[in-house]
């Protein structure tokens, strides 16, 4: 029996007293794009060019023509709008098999690829919610559903198509040859069948790509495949350094490896290749959008401003070695008494016009047995030098949590930010238009800097 490999995404929809109209459901006998069983009927130019693209070339059937024993019969489903059947596949074909046959055997996509795209012009709604815009059986058919949705210059719907493609073709070439048994390996007991409940920032922090990927490892690694190549390197890394904490990015590291041998290994194919042809294809049919351009720092975070605090996280991100160590030297020191801990979350707040407030968080066990959450605060005045960059001088008068803090050596990061002059701008490196800002110390701007996450 085929087994259906599904790719869903989560879908919230708001009933607002639609009409009952269907232009796809209502469609008459005699409209000729919407014909079932007609094997009769002239050829098109839109069915010379499928034959000379697709079937010739790779053997491979693009059904457009509404034929409801495909599917379902269960799910209301509508036909593909027939104006849009060319610029979809075109997409596929470049996205897609042009790019295989730049970086893989001459045969390969003859080989793997499956032999019919059926198309449906909604999406396959669920019960739990979710929908499902792509389906693989057994090798042989993938199903693409919500095509009336699609606009070949939205950057994002040429993404979500080809994520779905990717996807599936994955599920393909495991069902051919499975991928390393390691794989199941790497974050196995978490695996649920209530992804569609799981925020995509959750399951990031769980070690997962996306939500959908924490259905089954099966899922999970053809979630990897599609997200690798449609993001490509920048975008994939840009979600590892801003959604995911220190233990979740090594758990998708080493997914992230086991993906590239797998395609190396048995395939031949040079993953990071594949992905950047992957890349300059997207690019070529719906180029990115530029980021706006951000206003200077100081206009959204200070005291009366949008934010006035930054919030630094080392739970949720990993920071350069200087910060990070500094960090470590005073949760060490704090935890040579026994009963006591640091918090790896701290903020930087604006108290007035020229005055900042470090708030740092640890708790401790009483007498009684008790836990109890301390706040110790730092004070500093921030003065513009010469050179542009800022001095943040301490005023050494912690409140009672913040000596005890002092008294026990946790000072290193009052240190850092007592001992610099800072650059202060938008983080440069992980995460453009992010709204991170960046510190970065003069006298070693790149190793020494540190980040803070804008709040109130």
């Amino acid at each position: 029996m085929a087994h259906k490999h599904i790719f869903t995404c989560l879908l919230t929809l708001a009933l607002l007293g639609v009409s009952c109209s269907d232009p796809y459901n209502d469609v008459k006998e005699s409209d000729i794009d919407y014909v079932t069983g007609d094997n009769n009927r002239p050829e098109t130019g839109l069915d010379t060019w499928i034959r000379s693209t697709f079937t010739e070339p790779y053997n491979i059937q693009v059904k457009y023509r509404w034929d409801n024993s495909e599917l379902d019969p269960y799910k209301t489903l509508t036909p593909p709008d027939v104006a849009k059947v060319q610029d979809v596949m075109d997409v596929v074909k470049r996205v897609w098999i042009d790019t295989y046959n730049e970086v893989a055997d001459p045969a390969f996509m003859k080989e793997y690829c499956p032999k019919q795209f059926l198309l449906v012009g909604s999406a396959n709604y669920n019960q739990d919610g979710s929908r499902t815009i792509g389906t693989a059986e057994g090798g042989r058919k993938v199903v693409l559903f919500v095509v009336n949705e699609f606009e070949a210059d939205d950057r994002e719907e040429v993404k979500n198509l080809m994520h779905t493609v990717e996807h599936e073709f994955g599920h393909i070439l495991n069902q051919t040859i499975n991928y390393q048994s390691e794989f199941k390996e790497v974050t196995a007991g978490s695996y649920t069948a209530n992804w569609a409940t799981i925020p995509v920032a959750e399951a990031r922090l769980r070690g997962y790509i996306t939500p959908y990927a924490m259905l089954s490892p099966n899922e999970d690694f053809v979630e990897m495949v599609a997200t690798m190549l449609i993001e490509g390197k920048q975008g994939y890394e840009r979600i590892l350094s801003c959604e995911t904490s220190a233990a979740s990015r090594a758990l998708i590291r080493r997914k992230e490896q086991l993906v590239v041998d797998y395609f190396q290994e048995k395939f031949g194919i040079n993953f990071t290749t594949l992905q950047t042809r992957v890349q300059e294809a997207l690019e070529e049919l719906a180029p990115a959008t530029p980021e706006p351009e951000l206003p200077p720092v100081f206009d959204v975070w200070g005291y009366g401003k949008d934010s006035v605090a930054l919030e630094f996280d080392l739970s949720r991100y990993t920071y350069p070695q200087g910060f990070g160590e500094a960090f470590v030297l005073d949760y060490n020191a704090v935890a040579k008494e026994k009963g006591h801990q640091l918090e790896l979350y701290f903020r930087l707040v604006f108290t007035d016009e020229t005055h900042v407030q470090l708030q740092r968080y640890y708790r401790r066990t009483n007498a009684a047995g008790e836990r109890e959450y301390l706040l110790a605060t730092f004070g500093f005045e921030v003065i513009q030098q010469d050179n542009g960059a800022y001095a943040l001088y301490y005023d050494y008068s912690p409140n009672e949590a913040g000596q005890w803090l002092m008294d026990h050596e946790a000072y290193h990061i009052i240190d850092y930010f007592a001992l610099n002059q800072f650059r202060i701008e938008w983080e440069r490196t992980s995460c453009p238009g992010s709204g991170w800002v960046g510190l970065y110390p003069v006298n070693e701007p790149n190793n020494g800097y540190t980040f803070g996450i804008l709040a109130n």
